[in-house]
């Protein structure tokens, strides 16, 4: 099975603390070493990334937005996905909330 590297983007309601950051980082994906969140320019965003197998592009981005709805989850904060990215050495399909 191929696998494809994820860029997510996630805006929350209200801007999360590092606490938020820094449990994302260690309890969203356990054992993913490839799993990183970091804070965006604009602080209500969060941006994850990591490499995941799927059958193909349509696969990852959905894998993508799981990721992003489990990390809303997580965080037990409101907010929205913005976008996701999966992509290969060749390809890429992306996913945005607004055209």
């Amino acid at each position: 099975m191929p696998t494809f590297s994820l860029a997510v983007s996630v805006r929350f309601d209200a801007v999360p603390g590092n606490d938020v950051v820094d449990a994302l980082s260690t309890t969203l994906r356990p054992g993913d070493d490839d799993l990183m969140v970091w804070r965006d320019a604009d602080p209500a965003v969060l941006r994850l990334s990591t490499d995941c197998p799927a059958a193909d592009l349509d696969e990852a981005v959905a894998l993508g937005r799981e990721l992003a709805d489990d990390a809303l989850a997580l965080s037990r904060r409101a907010g929205a996905v913005l976008e996701v990215v999966a992509m290969d050495d060749e390809r890429q399909l992306v996913w945005r909330a607004e055209p």
